[in-house]
């Protein structure tokens, strides 16, 4: 799969599956384009679908210094990468990092979105914001990944993922880190971080215009429902939707893949139904 050389002096790997309308994709902090394949999986028999690294996961350039990485930042990479592959507008899809990296998208670069999903998203980073951050920082500044990942995992997955799906958990945790060729970064992670610590955008979100749709999960603990509810309120016309259930975490996308693919894919026809 290719690499290409972007306008914000970043080299990004990418991929591109399916064909049709395109669908944009964009993960969460420290995750490669790997992380959305049961995505990718389900969109490609619909949709034209680019994932790809964002700076400073997998094989993109991984910046040292941190004020390298902010979400406008990231959002000028995204829209770069559209210019490299020739794509006037796409569906946008971002998660975590990534939502907060599409709301920037969509206010700075609004005819790149056609539509816009927000999945365990937030407007503003505040203290308890911050503070959840740092309790996971500070294992990647100790140079312990695997510890990170076992921290990571209690904010981002639910009590069931962790007490009833052991085989599940190890083979995330492999998939992420051990068993990973192109693994998080130490400079990686903690421009991620900076990016998130310090992503503010919610007395500005009211610019976005394409659909929106956010979405949170009950079992949520690292962007709690909320900030989803916040950012929804912001965003003229956006709709909300709550994932349920035991496995309903914040990586709801993974641990109930198949009701998360099914919503999420019956949005984006129904938006592309209108174009």
């Amino acid at each position: 799969m290719p690499t290409v050389e972007l306008s914000t002096g970043i080299s990004t790997f990418y991929q591109v599956e399916g064909t049709g309308d395109v669908l944009l994709l964009i993960m969460g902090t420290g995750a490669d384009h790997t992380t959305w394949d049961a995505q990718v999986e389900c969109y490609s028999k619909h949709f034209k679908v680019i994932s790809y690294d964002n700076r400073g996961t997998g094989q993109s350039t991984h910046p040292s210094d941190p004020s390298e990485y902010s979400m406008r930042i990231l959002a000028d990479d995204a829209a770069a990468l559209l210019d490299a592959l020739e794509v006037e507008s796409a569906h946008v899809s971002g998660l975590s990092l990534g939502s907060a990296t599409a709301q920037e998208l969509a206010i700075n670069h609004p005819g790149r979105v056609t539509s816009l999903q927000l999945h365990n998203t937030w407007g503003r980073s505040d203290e308890w914001f911050v503070r959840m951050i740092d309790s996971m920082s500070f294992m990647v500044e100790h140079d312990d990944l695997d510890a990170y990942i076992r921290c990571a995992l209690l904010w981002v997955s639910s009590p069931d993922f962790l007490a009833n799906r052991p085989d599940d958990v190890s083979a995330f945790e492999s998939n992420f880190i051990r068993d990973n060729p192109h693994p998080p970064s130490k400079d990686g992670l903690l421009g991620h971080f900076h990016a998130d610590r310090t992503h503010d955008a919610l007395d500005r979100l009211s610019q976005i215009e394409a659909p929106t749709i956010v979405t949170t999960g009950e079992m949520d603990w690292q962007v709690p429902a909320r900030y989803g509810w916040e950012v929804a309120q912001n965003i003229r016309g956006a709709q909300f939707h709550t994932f349920e259930g035991p496995s309903s975490s914040h990586i709801a996308f993974y641990e109930m893949a198949d009701e998360w693919n099914q919503f999420t894919l019956q949005w984006l026809e129904d938006q592309s139904s209108k174009d």
